[in-house]
């Protein structure tokens, strides 16, 4: 498997490729970053929502706060760009299955995943099910991970070091694995969350750190 990330604009993307010959290859997994949002005013996010379908505008423009506002539109023009450039897919709607996960409706063979933070937003798009998760860093307390992690999580945590960062930084790892693995199904967070990466050969797992911005992101998809 081959990954590589480019810069653009303030976003990332890492598209991983599977070779299908010699020579040449397929897109696998792609995910779109984009972290510097903060910077948009409110006038910028209303000239990026007016780009966006009626029903996209509709649903960001009822978001009462503004930092809602923001984030929800980065992370839906990242999936608009996505499917634009690699796909030739302008207009579009979703479909939602039985558990509420979103899908691009009259496109089955095309999966999408979006989540976002205060600190980035992030867009998965695949030929496979695919599932992401961005959270900012700062947000441990050894309450939730009692309640978030197994035996084995739980003892790593608190074995790492708390005033570099470690600690923070080891929980919100996997609570962003166990976040995009819960999409990447369809299941949920709340299914036995304490369990959800007992079976790691099953997922493939794409953890990326950015201590400067603030945040860890991960992408799921089943292994092949």
């Amino acid at each position: 498997m081959e990954g590589k990330i480019w810069q653009f604009r303030g976003s990332f993307v890492l598209l991983h490729h599977r070779t299908i010959s010699p020579g040449t290859h397929c897109l696998y997994n792609m995910l779109l970053i984009n972290d510097t949002f903060d910077a948009l005013t409110a006038e910028d996010v209303e000239r990026i929502v007016a780009t966006f379908p009626l029903w996209r505008q509709t649903y960001t423009q009822r978001l009462k706060h503004f930092r809602n506002r923001r984030e929800s539109a980065a992370a839906f023009a990242l999936l608009q760009r996505g499917l634009q450039e690699h796909y030739g897919i302008g207009d579009f709607e979703f479909a939602y299955s039985e558990g509420g996960k979103p899908s691009l409706a009259g496109h089955p063979e095309i999966h999408f995943n979006i989540s976002h933070c205060s600190a980035a937003a992030a867009c998965a798009i695949s030929r496979h099910a695919v599932g992401v998760d961005v959270e900012r860093l700062g947000r441990y307390s050894e309450r939730l991970a009692r309640y978030t992690m197994n035996d084995d999580e739980l003892a790593a945590i608190l074995a790492a070091t708390a005033d570099d960062g470690e600690r923070d930084l080891l929980f919100t790892r996997l609570w962003t694995q166990k976040e995009a693995v819960a999409k990447l199904t369809g299941e949920g967070i709340s299914t036995n969350v304490r369990q959800l990466l007992q079976h790691p050969s099953t997922y493939r797992l794409t953890t990326s750190v950015n201590k400067e911005k603030g945040y860890v992101v991960t992408m799921a998809s089943f292994q092949p």
